[in-house]
């Protein structure tokens, strides 16, 4: 595990796994990955699998925002 970069779609991606309430913690970053893959968001299972805690963390810091309309 490492410090990699958090892209947008992640960031989607995550929103979208913590929308869903299939969560029973959402700091639990494998239960994430499982939701993610359950929920075909690979870039996401991907990257909680290669990312380090303090990286999902601020991800799910992200996430946790509302989104900024484009």
């Amino acid at each position: 595990m490492t410090r990699i970069d958090i892209t947008d779609d992640v960031v989607r991606q995550l929103r979208d796994v913590l929308e869903a309430e299939v969560l029973d913690d959402e700091h639990n970053y494998m239960g994430a990955r499982f939701a993610a893959m359950d929920l075909g968001h690979d870039e996401l299972a991907v990257f909680v699998r290669e990312a380090d805690a303090a990286t999902y963390y601020e991800a799910l810091q992200r996430a946790k925002r509302p989104e900024r309309p484009e």
